[in-house]
């Protein structure tokens, strides 16, 4: 632990679990940390990302939330945007006396593929979806529709949660989530799909799996494992207590989606695909055979990207670093890099899925965050201490704004009133669904 004497003063950006991590490291080594968040409440993918019914789950991490935030070095702003555009930038928050800046805004922008048709009504993306179902507030007031032939881009966790969602509606239809590769390159884990296993068209995907048979022996990849894991779930799943009928395809690369005279979704095309191996890694070749597969509703699940107008340099997704670090842990990079346009790049660092978007869990989310907090505890070893009250003199230097900053109070205060109401409700938790129904109960309590 670095003594109280030589403290030093840095941001953290973004409070999901990256963001809680990296605050929680560098305030236990005595750093003082405001932690600046764009949403009201701490969490990010955490609060907003989580299926409803994994209760136990959320709540779990909001009380280690909560005791990361009740640390006295760890100050907190939220309902406040920083980056280029946003309420501050990063060079108020220097003038202000902040040493380094750690990033931790997450991959915030949806993957599109640049298809044609991608704007046609029907097609959505899986992460706002997510949002809305968890009552995120940009998204509360709004409500996607779908169809009776949904057809899912991607084989990931996220994807699942989605055909649970959709499960959940107890409406008669087909859901397909295809992948461009075969399948044992899926990358989803038996506990998500638990809840939709008694719904998988069995005949459907051996069918698919055979057809991919061939491919998979070219790269070395046995079928046996994925058939398994799709047969144990299904065989400790209770009957499918809804109309939903749950398929899969694989090596198949959407090209276009086909729309009716009214703009609705009606097929997408889907390009058939070989598998080849290239640096140990198993990767889809278009073999020009195109294919068009009936869809009324279409959802990405590909994942996300850092957002450019942060202000930093990006690169395949993410947040640049330096290939040639300062303060490397484990051989990895955390310090942001820009030769050209970023004078001051040295005090700011990255770490979770600003370093490397839709990569990994809470789990990995904590260790790449306490990595980076490392890497910026070797910058901070060279500059000079703050004392002790600085972070609230920082705070206090920074140009008004004309709206409701959210302290750790504040978010106490929420906490019990949505605590409360979830008791009068019978319910084991209860969100208030809009950035306005939390700022009026803040103030009220």
């Amino acid at each position: 632990m670095t003594d109280k004497a030589n403290r030093h003063l840095v941001a953290v950006i973004g409070a999901g679990p990256a963001g809680l991590y990296a605050t929680q490291y560098l305030a236990r080594h005595g750093v003082q940390v405001v932690l600046f968040n764009k949403e009201i409440k701490p969490g990010g993918l955490a609060e907003y990302g989580i299926f409803p019914d994994k209760t136990r789950m959320r709540l779990g991490l909001q009380r280690q939330f909560a005791r990361i935030l009740s640390i006295p070095e760890v100050f907190y702003l939220g309902n406040v945007s920083i980056g280029q555009n946003g309420d501050y930038r990063l060079d108020q928050l220097r003038r202000a006396g902040f040493q380094a800046f750690m990033v931790t805004t997450g991959a915030q922008q949806n993957n599109w593929l640049g298809l044609p048709g991608e704007d046609l009504n029907g097609v959505y993306q899986a992460n706002d979806i997510v949002l809305q179902y968890n009552l995120h507030p940009d998204k509360v007031n709004w409500a996607p529709k779908f169809g009776k032939n949904v057809v899912v881009i991607g084989v990931g966790n996220v994807m699942l949660d989605i055909v649970h969602y959709l499960k959940l509606e107890n409406v008669t239809r087909t859901v397909t989530a295809v992948a461009r590769r075969g399948p044992t390159e899926v990358r989803f884990d038996k506990q998500t799909l638990a809840p939709v296993a008694s719904c998988l068209d069995m005949p459907f995907i051996r069918k698919a799996v055979d057809e991919a048979g061939i491919e998979l022996g070219k790269v070395g990849r046995d079928r046996d494992a994925f058939c398994s894991l799709l047969a144990e779930a299904q065989d400790k799943a209770e009957d499918c207590d809804s109309g939903l009928q749950f398929r899969m395809a694989f090596l198949r690369s959407p090209r276009r989606i086909i729309g009716d005279a009214q703009g609705n979704v009606q097929a997408i095309v889907f390009e058939k695909n070989h598998l080849a191996s290239k640096e140990g890694r198993v990767v889809s070749q278009g073999t020009g055979e195109m294919e068009t597969l009936p869809a009324d509703t279409v959802i990405f699940s590909i994942g996300s990207q850092v957002d450019a107008a942060f202000g930093l340099p990006v690169g395949h997704g993410n947040f640049v670093t330096t290939p040639d670090p300062k303060y490397p842990v484990d051989g990895i990079s955390y310090e942001v890099y820009n030769p050209d346009l970023c004078a001051e790049c040295e005090d700011i660092f990255v770490s979770g899925w600003a370093r490397k978007a839709s990569e990994g869990i809470v789990g990995l989310a904590r260790k790449d965050a306490e990595r980076g907090a490392e890497a910026m505890l070797g910058y901070l070893s060279g500059l000079p201490a703050q004392a002790e009250s600085e972070a609230q003199a920082a705070i206090d230097r920074l140009p008004g704004l004309d709206k409701r900053l959210v302290t750790k109070g504040d978010l106490e205060r929420l906490t019990e009133a949505e605590q409360a109401k979830a008791a009068d409700l019978g319910l084991p938790e209860f969100k208030f669904g809009s950035q306005d129904a939390m700022l009026d109960v803040i103030e009220r309590e």
